[in-house]
């Protein structure tokens, strides 16, 4: 099965939110981190929702107690 675009994305959910990143998904398999005043990275499948919190915790530790 292929990844599906990103474009494809209608809707994006807020899971966590402060003044150095924001950690969104789609509500499947898509997760995106927006470091402030930089490119959003994007993660998918199984293990996106570990690496996006990973990389969140890496610019603000406080992303890593988010509940999933």
């Amino acid at each position: 099965m292929r990844k599906p675009p990103v474009s494809s994305v209608k809707q994006w959910f807020m899971e966590f939110d402060s003044d150095l990143v924001k950690v969104e998904w789609d509500g499947n398999d898509y997760w995106r981190v927006k470091p402030k005043g930089q490119r959003a990275q994007y993660f998918y499948g199984e293990s996106a929702w570990m690496d996006a919190r990973r990389t969140a915790a890496d610019i603000d530790f406080n992303a890593w107690s988010v509940a999933s």
